[in-house]
């Protein structure tokens, strides 16, 4: 009759993971160094509610460098008090264009992550484009989008 060699927990995680923990623990630090140096998403500042609409300063789409130099910010996150989830708010090219869109996957109702011209579902992985149209699943359905209006100033985000 044969005895089992009784193996202690450290022996045990060496002997499964001694050659792959290295690797694991060496790129896991370095993903997060380069997920540090990624640029951060901008939430609007002084968003205000005006009746049914949300009012937001052009101005948040500036961004100012440490040189001074004004650079244009392609889209911004708004939330207002009572919110469920951020609207992605995006410059449409160089002109005085925006689309808004609703950061609630149709999937499952998660937020969504916002990135340059598409948004994704850290979830299940579906894709919407900037106007809120699917472009991979598991959704099906569009996601709910705003009608914008500007002036000279201000954008108008209608919600209602």
């Amino acid at each position: 009759m044969e005895s089992n060699p009784i193996i202690t927990r450290t022996d045990f995680l060496r002997a499964a993971f001694g050659k792959t923990c290295g690797a694991v623990c060496l790129g896991t630090a370095s993903l997060s160094i380069l997920l540090s140096s990624c640029k951060s998403v901008y939430y609007a500042q002084m968003p205000v509610l005006k009746g049914r609409a949300i009012q937001v300063s052009k101005k948040e789409f500036e961004s100012v460098d440490k040189k001074g130099a004004v650079t244009m910010r392609p889209f911004i996150l708004v939330e207002m008090k009572g919110q469920s989830h951020p609207i992605y708010l995006r410059r449409k090219g160089t002109g005085d264009e925006y689309t808004a869109v609703l950061m609630k996957c149709s999937h499952q109702g998660n937020e969504l992550n916002a990135h340059d011209g598409y948004l994704t579902c850290p979830a299940h992985g579906s894709e919407y484009t900037a106007e809120g149209k699917v472009t991979e699943g598991p959704a099906e359905k569009d996601l709910t989008t705003y009608r914008v209006t500007t002036d000279e100033g201000n954008i108008y985000i209608n919600i209602g």
